[in-house]
């Protein structure tokens, strides 16, 4: 098998339990801005339009249609309007009170620590997000895995979005990596597989809801345990 020498992770999802986390950031959001009192609407509900928003401003961001800032000051008053909330009453500090409570939240996906620990001794790695730098770095440490890496590479501090194949090379060329020694790992087809094929690069499909889809991959998995059958 090829030898590979720097592996490279996505972080929200892969690693990093994003549902999780949001789940109870978002509880202690509804309890810190007393959304009980628009009783027109559930915490569930709340959850429901918040993953519909979060993940379609999140697809337009891949794809360079919006910025950053629009996800960061518009998340909110987007969700809260479909809600039925109105304008004037949604709080003007909301973006920035989930900013802070959700990336300090420390739960991963199951093995992060172990996988993690086994490939520390013998490989490099390095991290690849379209997350804004600063949340992934409170990301990182908050749920201490930051020490496992080199090298964390973000949209913001790369000038690409995965898939770009730009982000790929940008991260490779910062950790002194080369298509035939390094290795990309994520969750998300659409970025970070297609991303790597488009950087030429051996990436592991992590598909832990086994979805399916007719995309010929490098390695595929459905448990981060799996990684120790493959490295």
């Amino acid at each position: 098998m090829k030898k590979y020498k720097h592996l490279f992770f996505d972080l929200d999802h892969t690693l990093w339990d994003f549902d999780k986390n949001t789940s109870e950031a978002m509880e202690e959001i509804y309890q810190i801005f007393n959304f009980s009192k628009w009783s027109f609407f559930t915490f569930n509900d709340l959850m429901k339009i918040f993953y519909e928003v979060n993940n379609f401003l999140w697809d337009k961001f891949n794809h360079g249609l919006i910025d950053r800032l629009e996800i960061r000051n518009n998340r909110f008053n987007i969700i809260l309007g479909k809600l039925g909330v109105s304008e004037n009453e949604i709080p003007g500090s909301i973006g920035e009170k989930y900013l802070e409570v959700a990336p300090a939240k420390h739960y991963v996906i199951p093995f992060t620590h172990e996988i993690l620990d086994y490939l520390k001794p013998n490989y490099q790695l390095h991290i690849i997000s379209n997350g804004f730098d600063d949340v992934q770095h409170t990301k990182l440490k908050s749920s201490k895995i930051h020490q496992y890496f080199d090298k964390i590479v973000t949209s913001d501090s790369s000038g690409h979005r995965k898939p770009q194949k730009g982000i790929f090379e940008f991260a490779m060329n910062e950790a002194g990596a080369d298509r035939q020694n390094a290795l990309m790992i994520g969750d998300n087809i659409d970025t970070d597989i297609i991303g790597a094929q488009n950087a030429s690069m051996d990436h592991i499909y992590f598909n832990p809801n086994k979805i399916k889809h007719s995309l010929k991959v490098t390695f595929e998995i459905d448990s981060l345990k799996q990684i120790m059958n493959i490295l």
